[in-house]
């Protein structure tokens, strides 16, 4: 039997959800691109928290972790274009 692999990808995954959750809020100017910031982050930090919890992997709780911010991140991004089309 093989020892677990590292918990990389759920680190990485925890990473880009809190980017994709931080980022939009930022007091930067981000005239028309700002609604869009939270996507860049959020898709790839949703499938590496998605490949993190299968197999046998370390780090499956910060990888459950890292889906939840990233889903938030995609939440908001989808608010934030919603509001911006109104």
């Amino acid at each position: 039997m093989e020892p677990p692999k590292r918990a990389g990808l759920a680190v990485a995954a925890v990473i880009l959800g809190l980017l994709g959750c931080v980022v939009p809020l930022l007091p930067i100017n981000l005239d028309n691109l700002r609604a869009y910031t939270p996507f860049p982050f959020g898709l790839p930090g949703l499938v590496l928290a998605i490949v993190g919890c299968t197999g046998h992997r370390r780090g499956k709780p910060l990888a459950a972790v890292g889906a939840i911010l990233s889903v938030l991140a995609l939440i908001l991004g989808a608010i934030m274009v919603i509001g911006n089309a109104r």
